[in-house]
Order: C-alpha cells, then sequence, then structure tokens
C-alpha cells in the first residue's frame, strides 16, 4: 500500500459535511468580531489598513514572525516559541489537510501521500510535542514557579485549558486511529504510536471507534470554539500584535523624540490648541490599536524603575485599564482621570527612561501614551507647586533651579581662568561646547564641566562656549507635557545658534544632547551632536590625547537612559573607561546597556516628588556595590546628583566614588 492522508477515517460517512454545517456558527461569530473590532478600534476602510500593513511587512517579519524580541528572555522566550511555532505548524497541517482532501482529491489529485505524507506526519508529531511542551513551560510558569508578574485570570486559564486539551486530544485520536487501523508506516506518527502501545493495544475495536468519534467531535468544536472567540479572547493578540507591528512600527518616532503637536512661530492665534488625551476617543486608530494589542505580559512592568520604586506607576497597568476601557461600550467618551480610571499620580511618575519600551516584544510604546496623558493634565493647569515652579523659573531665569544670571556668569568667569573662550572671543571655532543647565548651576556638576574642558584644552580641540547667552534647551518642560515653554525655549536657542553658523556641539548632559541632537530638528536645526565620551574617545582613539597617571581601581559603569537606551551610545564610555584604568578592572552590573536601570531623575521628576517606598537611585546604588568596584563611573550630571544623594542616605559615601567619566579621564592625564 501507498502511504496516503486517510481523512475521516472511523468517522461515518457525510462528517465531513456535516462538520462543515457545524463550523458555519463558528466562523460568522469570528467574522462578526473581527469586523466589530476593526470599527471599533476606528479602522475607517479595508483598504487604509491594508496599506498600512504593507508598508510595515518588514517589521511584522522581523518582530512578529520572527518573534525577534520575544525570544530575548529565554525562559519567556522558549516557551512562547514552543506554543508559537506549534500553533503556526498544526495549522499549516490543518490547510494541507482541507486541500488534500476538499479540493485536490475532488480533482482526482493527492497532496499527502508517499513520502511527502510521510514527513507530514513526522513533522507534525515533533510540532505537537513541541507545542505541549510549551504548554507545560506555561503551567510552570504560572501554577508552579507563581512568577509574579503572570496575572491568573479565568480568561488565561480557559484559553490554556483549550489549547492543551486541542494537543493532547489530538494525539489521543491519532493513537486510536493507529490501534484501530495500523498502518505499516504508523511509526511515522511516532507520538501515536507509542501512545497506541502504552494504553490501547488488545481493547475492543467497536468500543474505540465509539470513543474515537466523541473526541474528534470534542476536539474539533473547541477547535472552532477558540477561533470563534479569537476576537474576544487573550488569543486574540494573535492578530492584534502583528497588526500593530506592522501598522505602528514604521511610524514610530526615534526613542527620546516627541511628537509635535504645533509650532508656535506658526501658530494661528485664535486656534483652539489640543493636545494629549483624557479620554480613547481622542486617539486614533492606530494608538488604539497600540492598546489593544497589548498582552499582559509584564515585560514593560519588569523593567520599570519607577515600579520597581514602589510608586503607583505600572505601565501594563496603564495600558490594560485603557484597554479594557477601549471594549467597555461607553468607554471611548469618558474622560479617564475623571472616572477615577487612571490617577494623576501614575502618569507623573514616569522618569520616560523608555525601559517599557525596550522591554515590548510586540514593539508598544506605554511611555508615550503616559507623556501625551501629561501634557492633557498641563494644558488644563492640573500642576502641583513644584511643577509650577520649575516652569516658572524656566520662564523668568532660563533655568529650572532658579537661579539668576550673575550666577551663570560667574560660573563661566571660572571657565575663562582656566582658558576657555566664549564664541564672541573664537568665533571660528570647531565646537560649542554647551555646559546645560546642571553643570552650570550645581556645585557638583560644575566639576564635571571643568574636567571636560581640562580634557579638550590638553587635547588641543578648537571649542568654544556660549557663555551668559546659552539657557535650557527646554527639555524639563517638554517632559513634563508644557509643550509652549519647550518651543518657546527651543526657539530661541536656534536663533541663537543659527546667527553664529554653530554645526557641531560637544555635550556632557544626556538630556541636553537628545533635545539638541533629535528634538530640534523638527524646528529646522540640524547639528552634530556629540556626548563628552564620544569626543574623548575619538581623542584617544586617535593619540591626541594622552593618558600619564591611568588610574587601578575596581570601576563599574552606570549607563545613563537617554545616552544608552535612548541614543545607543554603549562603545565609547566603556572604552574611555578602560583606556584610563589600565591597571584596574573594569566591571558590569548585572543591568547594563539596554537593560540598564534609570537613576530617577528623567522625565522632569528630579523636580517634584512623587510618593514612592524607595528611589530608584538607592537601588541602583545597591547593585553598583554589589559588583565590588570602588567607582561608580557616571556620564550624566543628574545621575551624578541622585546617586551622590543616594550615597549620603544610604552611608556607601565613603566606600564608593561616584565619578564622571571626565573626571576620570582627567585625573589621567
Amino acid at each position: 500500500m501507498e502511504p496516503i492522508r486517510e481523512t475521516y477515517i472511523l468517522l461515518p460517512p457525510g462528517t465531513d459535511f456535516l462538520m462543515y454545517l457545524v463550523l458555519v456558527p463558528f466562523a460568522l461569530v469570528f467574522v462578526f468580531g473581527v469586523v466589530y473590532r476593526l470599527r471599533r478600534l476606528g479602522v475607517r476602510s479595508v483598504g487604509e489598513l491594508l496599506n498600512s500593513v504593507f508598508r510595515g511587512v518588514g517589521y511584522m517579519a522581523r518582530y512578529g514572525l520572527l518573534q525577534r524580541k520575544v525570544v530575548s528572555e529565554h525562559l519567556a522566550g522558549v516557551m512562547h516559541l514552543l506554543i508559537y511555532t506549534g500553533i503556526i505548524a498544526l495549522f499549516i497541517g490543518t490547510t494541507l489537510v482541507f486541500i488534500d482532501h476538499d479540493i485536490l482529491r475532488v480533482l482526482g489529485l493527492r497532496l499527502l501521500r508517499g513520502d511527502f505524507y510521510l514527513g507530514f506526519e513526522f513533522v507534525l508529531d515533533v510540532m505537537g510535542v513541541a507545542f505541549l511542551l510549551g504548554l507545560a513551560l506555561l503551567i510552570y510558569r504560572r501554577f508552579i514557579r507563581h512568577e509574579p508578574r503572570l496575572r491568573n485570570r479565568l480568561e488565561y486559564s480557559m484559553a490554556l485549558a483549550g489549547l492543551l486539551f486541542i494537543g493532547l486530544s489530538g494525539y489521543v485520536l491519532e493513537a486510536i486511529r493507529l490501534t484501530v487501523e495500523p498502518r505499516p508506516w504508523s511509526g511515522y506518527s511516532f507520538v501515536g504510536k507509542a501512545v497506541s502501545t502504552a494504553f490501547f493495544v488488545n481493547l475492543p475495536t467497536e468500543p474505540l471507534t465509539l470513543l474515537y468519534r466523541g473526541i474528534w467531535w470534542s476536539h474539533a468544536i473547541v477547535a472552532f470554539a477558540m477561533v470563534a472567540v479569537l476576537p474576544y479572547s487573550p488569543l486574540g493578540h494573535i492578530f492584534s500584535t502583528l497588526l500593530n507591528i506592522a501598522v505602528n512600527a514604521p511610524r514610530q518616532l526615534p526613542l527620546g523624540k516627541m511628537k509635535t503637536p504645533f509650532r508656535i512661530d506658526e501658530l494661528d492665534p485664535s486656534a483652539d490648541i489640543k493636545l494629549g488625551f483624557r479620554s480613547l476617543s481622542e486617539l486614533g486608530w492606530m494608538e488604539k490599536l497600540g492598546l489593544d494589542a497589548c498582552t499582559d505580559c509584564g515585560r514593560c512592568e519588569a523593567a520599570c524603575p519607577a515600579h520597581a520604586a514602589g510608586t503607583p506607576l505600572s505601565p501594563r497597568d496603564i495600558m490594560q485599564k485603557l484597554r479594557r476601557q477601549l471594549w467597555r461600550s461607553d468607554g471611548l467618551d469618558e474622560d479617564v482621570f475623571a472616572s477615577g480610571l487612571i490617577d494623576e499620580e501614575e502618569v507623573w511618575a514616569c522618569t520616560t527612561c523608555s525601559a517599557c519600551i525596550e522591554a515590548c516584544p510586540v514593539l508598544i510604546r506605554p511611555m508615550d501614551y503616559i507623556l501625551e496623558m501629561r501634557r492633557a493634565l498641563t494644558l488644563e493647569g492640573k500642576l502641583d507647586k513644584r511643577k509650577t515652579a520649575m516652569l516658572t523659573n524656566l520662564s523668568r531665569y532660563g533655568n529650572p533651579y532658579g537661579f539668576d544670571q550673575s550666577e551663570k556668569q560667574k560660573f563661566f568667569e571660572e571657565l575663562a581662568e582656566m582658558g576657555v573662550q566664549t564664541l564672541e572671543e573664537k568665533p571660528d571655532a570647531e565646537y560649542v561646547y554647551w555646559i546645560g543647565c546642571a553643570s552650570i548651576y550645581d556645585a557638583r556638576g560644575r566639576e564635571i564641566a571643568k574636567s571636560v574642558a581640562k580634557i579638550l584644552l590638553k587635547a588641543g580641540v578648537s571649542f568654544a562656549v556660549l557663555g551668559v547667552e546659552e539657557t535650557c534647551t527646554g527639555d524639563p518642560a517638554r517632559r513634563i507635557g508644557e509643550e509652549g515653554r519647550f518651543q518657546e525655549l527651543a526657539l530661541q536657542n536656534i536663533e541663537t545658534l543659527k546667527q553664529k553658523s554653530v554645526k557641531k556641539i560637544i555635550v556632557n548632559c544626556p538630556h541636553c544632547f537628545n533635545t539638541l541632537k533629535k528634538e530640534y530638528r523638527d524646528f529646522g536645526l540640524e547639528l552634530e551632536v556629540k556626548h563628552h565620551s564620544q569626543v574623548i574617545g575619538e581623542l584617544l582613539r586617535t593619540g591626541r590625547l594622552k593618558l600619564t597617571k591611568p588610574l587601578s581601581e575596581k570601576i563599574t559603569l552606570h549607563d545613563s537612559c537617554y545616552i544608552g537606551r535612548i541614543n545607543d551610545v554603549f562603545e565609547e564610555p566603556r572604552f574611555v573607561i578602560q583606556s584610563a584604568n589600565k591597571d584596574g578592572a573594569y566591571v558590569e552590573m548585572s543591568r547594563s546597556g539596554r537593560k540598564s536601570f534609570c537613576c530617577g531623575a528623567g522625565g522632569s521628576t528630579y523636580w517634584y516628588e512623587v510618593r514612592r517606598t524607595d528611589r530608584e537611585s538607592v537601588i541602583r546604588l545597591r547593585e553598583a556595590v554589589e559588583t565590588g568596584a570602588s567607582i561608580l563611573a557616571v556620564e550624566c550630571p543628574y545621575c551624578m546628583q541622585m546617586f551622590a544623594d543616594a550615597a549620603r542616605v544610604t552611608g556607601v559615601d565613603q566606600s564608593l566614588k561616584i565619578k564622571d567619566i571626565a573626571e576620570i579621564v582627567a585625573e589621567s592625564i
């Protein structure tokens, strides 16, 4: 006998027709759910949807089909990959059976025959095992290991039970079939053969046949039911996440860049300014799709420093609450704050470190929703005294500290004594060194700026400073949601830089770096912006800077969020530290690089109080101490201030020195 697929074996004649008859209502429920879901999201036409998906096919392939970010977590990644590939393989197998039996067989042709069929049976058995192993890992993580971030809701358990039943009953059906109708090639269905040998050999044929029919129909109905409820159940993420990746990934702004909703220099004075959102009806369908795609996996929550510090914020909860609101009958027009759905404290706790974005396996950006809600609150004046004072300081003094011009003048006079010239004095300078507020007005920050200046002077770099003309870039205002104040400062700085024909800038503040490099582009300014770690690295690599007194201490580095994760500067700071510490040792913290943990100063949270049980800076400092390092190297003046305070609070300021990488290099010259 030639090996061939025998569909509907052990079933009465007409079962195929009856099965499709039973399938119809389930299919209608599925189609209705898909249509309802798309309409609820606000998709205007199928053409618009398909056009958006087409633009993101590459992203969908990398991050959806190939699971590029899902597998970044080992256990969770393996689990998801096994379940995901198992489902795809079983779907492909079912489709091939349909084509073989319902189309080709009618035409006198067969696909599932001979060696191809034997390979088909073997591969399906292998993928079925993978599928069940994935489900076993899921059960282990949820019900045995009890991973805190995994929630055990009824709908999740029901979906798991359905998948488990489909996987196990499939092998039982295969085992009974091979027992009642044995074939010479049954060994290719090795799992079914093993189950048959273990449980069904020597049992009467007739009861087995009846058992087969009962399990076959229950298997089919459960499968139909799970497909029907896909648009309504957690398993719907199979489609919504793929759509989100395809639709939203191509249009996402670079990390660290906020949306520019208007330009005040082009704004009609009579225009009604709309910022952020307070109800979901104010979101476009693509933003709603991002909410719908959230799988409640908890990776963003696990990565969030604000959540770890015990603030009210969980990016996962924000997304899940908004998602549930999306599907409530009256949810679209309800004010998320007035209704109590979102607490304002949740929104203000975000440090804008982008860890949630980095962690999300399906490219959702919780931080973007949080910042847009901030904008809505700020537009309505929902600010406490400290936030208001910071914004007032920016308007009145051009810095968030509230110091007057004399303080700035005093510091630039100190730099002048070192030999640093202003751009007025040195108009042909190649670089402008942008100091930044934290290094102008904070005593500890000034030491960083002086170290940078010492290095640049020693290496003979052609640079100058703006002097008293330098003012805040506006980053604190934009992150707090005050777009108008940000743009006023941005346009003032841009006018100054254009008038002086500035093309290249060196900065030691990551927030200034990000704003000058990415956010000023929307206002017509293109600059070559370099962080001081990059410049120092170049000077060391080219031999323009020689280090004659390298340190010999163990050093660990804290990656600043706005330099590392947000702007992809990882190699140069490490190269600089290792170059200045040849006789010592460099050691990484448990969380470093893209997975670095925020110091807690970003998102303007430095300027106001957030209710928390611990401090992000203290948590991070503990990680630094655990490395056994004697120096914690930083690359941001705000990180410096946060860790210095944390060191005093925890009492480790005597055993762990906190230095900027510029200070480490300056000591080694």
